[in-house]
């Protein structure tokens, strides 16, 4: 591959974006009497049953297991809560809405809490295309452009700076730590068939079901030669 490493100040991308699944069949056939009885009695009727594990389990089926703003693992850390985009204080009608569901890190959704501006919503991984409307430079993250979206979906996730976001941060400088040490022994491996099984490794953590992988695929895409992921140990022979 010759000499890999070369130094760039624009980096692109950072959350991912994630593809709407289908409702679990819970939902699905459940979600028009479940939406009458709110109407019904918003007071006294169970408000909870968009907690069904089935509903968790096919959103983090859909999120690949991380959390839709920070792409934390769930389960490492903190559990992953059901995320009701438009809050449920202020938005009651989409309590059920398939579309307004994802999952969110226990920290992220408390530093969301209920913001609700329809006019300027937070960005959506589902429907938004996120990936171009943020931007990593190393751990953090920030607005691409004068998106006030975007960058009230930033600030208030604390995603573009260490305060109250430490472990977090941490974390992501780890991965990025462990990335470089990867590429450093792709640049240096003599071993075609060992550089093949490396290369894979780097691939899979850019693949969008790693973690922090929106970090670590621009950061490799702005490290190694355009093309790397289509490189194979015998074109580096030749």
């Amino acid at each position: 591959m010759g000499s890999f490493l070369r130094q760039s100040i624009g980096w692109e991308a950072a959350m991912r974006n994630i593809q709407k699944l289908s409702p679990p069949d819970v939902l699905a056939e459940n979600k028009a009497s479940w939406d009458a009885a709110v109407q019904a009695d918003p007071a006294n009727c169970n408000k909870n049953r968009y907690r069904h594990p089935d509903i968790k389990a096919r959103l983090l089926e859909e999120t690949a297991c991380k959390c839709a703003y920070c792409e934390s693992k769930i389960g490492h850390n903190c559990p992953g809560d059901i995320e009701h985009k438009a809050p449920k204080s202020k938005r009651l009608d989409l309590l059920f809405d398939w579309q307004n569901m994802t999952i969110a890190c226990t920290e992220c959704n408390r530093r969301k809490l209920v913001y609700y501006e329809p006019a300027c919503m937070f960005l959506d991984p589902n429907a938004d295309d996120v990936e171009s409307m943020i931007l990593h430079v190393g751990p953090f993250v920030f607005s691409a452009s004068v998106n006030p979206r975007a960058e009230i979906t930033v600030r208030l996730l604390k995603l573009d700076s260490m305060e109250g976001r430490r472990e977090l941060i941490a974390r992501k400088l780890e991965r990025l730590e462990d990335i470089k040490n990867l590429i450093e022994r792709i640049t240096t491996e003599t071993s075609a068939p060992l550089k093949e099984v490396l290369l894979d490794s780097l691939k899979e953590h850019c693949a969008t079901s790693s973690e922090f992988s929106g970090m670590v695929k621009t950061f490799v895409d702005h490290t190694l030669p355009e093309g790397w992921a289509n490189e194979t140990t015998q074109s580096n022979e030749e």
